[in-house]
Formats: structure tokens, sequence, C-alpha cells
């Protein structure tokens, strides 16, 4: 019997991201998630969470994850972190929420290809707020901007993660997998059903 462990990869990388880079917001945090999605995608023909990312204004958005975060998080979810919400001075309106790591991570439910793209993608934007981390999710020939359009017109609308496989690597020297593999496993899985 499979069991999904999507969730304990969330939960974790969550985790992990937090500690492992600075300007960690929800915002950074959802660009994080996609590109390591995206980017295991690229190369396996399959996401590591699971998640659906839509097509917003500041980037790709896992909006399940956003609208749990908004209600403050499942006990899972607060049991690995504390969410504060950053509020404007002025009209009291949610800026944003600001995460505290409160878990701890285990490495034990990703795969080793998984947690080598985590890191890498950790690495990468370590120290970049997610402002400068839109340079990269906006560019033209990423996901997010196929879907988003020039001018907005996919807004809402989800982002497949096999544009990944259009679009630039982040991660330049792994293998990336070919359109007619991709085809070959979901027609195998088809079979199966």
């Amino acid at each position: 019997m499979f069991v999904s462990r999507d969730r304990e990869k969330l939960l974790n990388a969550i985790i992990y991201f937090l500690g492992a880079t600075s300007h960690c917001h929800t915002l950074k945090l959802f660009k994080l998630l996609n590109f390591a999605d995206f980017e295991h995608f690229r190369q396996t023909g399959r996401t590591i969470f699971n998640l659906d990312y839509r097509a917003l204004p500041m980037g790709p958005v896992p909006t399940k994850l956003y609208d749990e975060i908004k209600k403050g998080g499942e006990p899972d979810l607060k049991a690995a972190v504390n969410l504060f919400p950053v509020k404007d001075d002025i009209t009291d309106a949610i800026l944003r929420r600001d995460l505290k790591v409160r878990g701890k991570l285990d490495k034990q439910y990703f795969s080793k290809r998984e947690l080598r793209i985590i890191e890498r993608v950790a690495e990468f934007f370590r120290d970049l707020n997610a402002a400068d981390m839109s340079e990269f999710s906006h560019r033209k020939g990423e996901p997010w901007r196929a879907i988003y359009g020039a001018k907005g017109e996919g807004t809402g609308k989800i982002i497949p993660p096999d544009l990944s496989l259009d679009a630039e690597p982040l991660i330049k020297d792994a293998p990336m997998i070919s359109r007619e593999e991709l085809e070959d496993r979901r027609d195998a899985l088809r079979d199966i059903a």
C-alpha cells in the first residue's frame, strides 16, 4: 500500500527553508517551495509536495497552503512553525505573515534528490528577499510568466509543472526528464489505475 508523505515533506521543507534562509516570510517561502517543486519536476516528472500553484500578481502561490496560513494553520503546521501577522500601523491591514521555526527538521521523509534540490534552492536564494526572487520567477519563459501573462490575463490560473521543462533550469548541472519519458510514465500510471 502506498502512503503519501506529501504533508510531512511540506512541513519539513518549511522548517528547513526558514532555518536556511533569511527574510523568509510567506511570499519568499511560496517562491522557495515552487522553485523546489518545479526543479524536481524538471528532473523526474513529479513534484515534491504535490501542491497546485496559481499565478498571482506577486508570483506563484500554493493557494491551499496560503489559505491555511491565513486561517492560522492546522495543528501540524502550528507544531512546525509560529505564524506572526505583520500589520500596517495605520490601516491595521495584514502586510505579510512572518514564520518562525518551532519544530525540529526530520530529513527522513525526503529522497536524496529531493533533499539535494531543497538544499540547492535554499543556498541559491539564501540572502535574497522575495522581491529579489521575483526577478527569477517572473522572467520571460518561466512557468509563472507563461501563465500570468504580460498584463495579468492569467491571474488565478494553475501553473502546470510541465512548463518547467521549457524554462531555464535553476540547477543547470542536473539531468532533465524528456517529454517522451514523462508521457511514458503517465501512460504506465494510467494503465495501473
